[in-house]
C-alpha cells in the first residue's frame, strides 16, 4: 500500500465516482490510503458515498459537481486539476443508458456520448498529464467497454465513443511509460451497476451471461496499472478472440448482442 501511495499518490481524482465502478474505484483507492476527489453529477449520492469511505477508512474525501458531458468539459477538467496535486486520475464517466437505432435517437443524445466519452477523457488525460510527468511519476485509468471493440446497431455512437478511450490510452501509455506516468485503459465486460439496471438491459435475454462486480472491475484495474496499456476484466483471451474474428461477423455479433440485451428488432424495419 506505501508503495501505490508513493506512485500515485497523495490524492485521486475519481470521475463518474458517486456509484458503479467509479464507487468501487473510490472504495479501493481509500483502502490504498489515497486521499480523494468525487466527482459526479448528484450531490446527494456524492455527499453519501464520501461519508461513508471517510468513516471506513479516514482518508480526506472532497466532493465536485460537474455534468461531464457539458459542451465546458475542458473548462472543467482544467479548474479541477489545477485546483489539487493528484498522482492518479480515473475516468469512469461514460456509461450506455439504453439502446436504439441512431436515426431514430435525438442527435443530442449522440453528441452527449461523444462529449462524455472523447471530449471529457481528452481534456482531463492532457490537463492530468501535463501535470504528472515534469514530477516524473502518476497515473492515469480510462474505463471503456467490450463495445469499443467492434461497431454495433442500437449503441453505435456509444461503442464507437468507448473505442476512441481504448485508442487514446495505448497511444498515451506509449507516449508517457518511459517518463514515469502509467495510462491504462481498463476494459470492462458487463457489469452490475445503478446505471445498467435503469438502462432498460436484460441481462437473462442471454442465457449464461453474468454481470461482473464492480469491485472486481476497480480492483482488476488498480492491480495491473503499470504492467501495460489496456486490462480487459474478462481477460485478454477475449479481445484477442474477438479481434481474430472476421470484421462483419464480430458487428453483426456484437449488433444482435445489443437487441437481445434491450429486447430490440435483431435487424431494423425495412432491412
Amino acid at each position: 500500500m506505501s508503495q501505490f501511495r508513493a506512485s500515485y499518490g497523495p490524492r485521486a481524482l475519481v470521475l463518474g465516482g458517486s456509484e458503479g465502478i467509479g464507487a468501487a474505484f473510490a472504495q479501493a483507492l481509500a483502502a490504498r490510503g489515497l486521499d480523494l476527489t468525487l466527482v459526479a453529477r448528484r450531490r446527494d449520492a456524492l455527499a453519501g458515498l464520501a461519508a461513508a469511505i471517510a468513516h471506513e477508512h479516514g482518508v480526506d474525501v472532497a466532493i465536485e459537481c460537474a455534468d461531464l458531458a457539458a459542451d465546458t468539459v475542458d473548462a472543467t477538467a482544467a479548474a479541477l486539476i489545477d485546483a489539487r496535486e493528484y498522482g492518479l486520475v480515473v475516468y469512469n464517466a461514460g456509461a450506455a443508458h439504453g439502446a436504439g437505432l441512431f436515426t431514430e435517437n435525438p442527435v443530442a443524445r449522440e453528441l452527449g456520448l461523444v462529449r462524455l466519452n472523447c471530449l471529457g477523457p481528452t481534456a482531463f488525460a492532457h490537463h492530468a498529464l501535463r501535470r504528472m510527468v515534469p514530477r516524473g511519476r502518476g497515473g492515469l485509468i480510462l474505463v471503456s467497454s467490450m463495445s469499443g471493440l467492434a461497431g454495433s446497431g442500437h449503441v453505435a455512437t456509444y461503442a464507437a465513443a468507448k473505442s476512441f478511450e481504448i485508442v487514446l490510452a495505448e497511444g498515451l501509455h506509449w507516449e508517457n511509460a518511459h517518463r514515469g506516468v502509467d495510462v491504462l485503459c481498463a476494459v470492462a465486460s458487463l457489469t452490475d451497476t445503478p446505471a445498467m439496471q435503469t438502462s432498460g438491459m436484460q441481462i437473462d435475454a442471454l442465457p449464461g451471461l453474468t454481470a461482473m462486480a464492480p469491485h472486481d472491475v476497480a480492483e482488476g484495474a488498480l492491480n495491473h496499472l503499470g504492467q501495460g496499456p489496456v486490462w480487459c476484466a474478462v481477460g485478454q483471451a477475449a479481445i484477442d478472440a474477438a479481434r481474430a474474428m472476421p470484421r462483419a461477423d464480430l458487428i453483426d455479433r456484437s449488433s444482435r448482442m445489443a437487441a437481445a440485451l434491450w429486447r430490440l428488432d435483431t435487424q431494423p424495419h425495412g432491412a
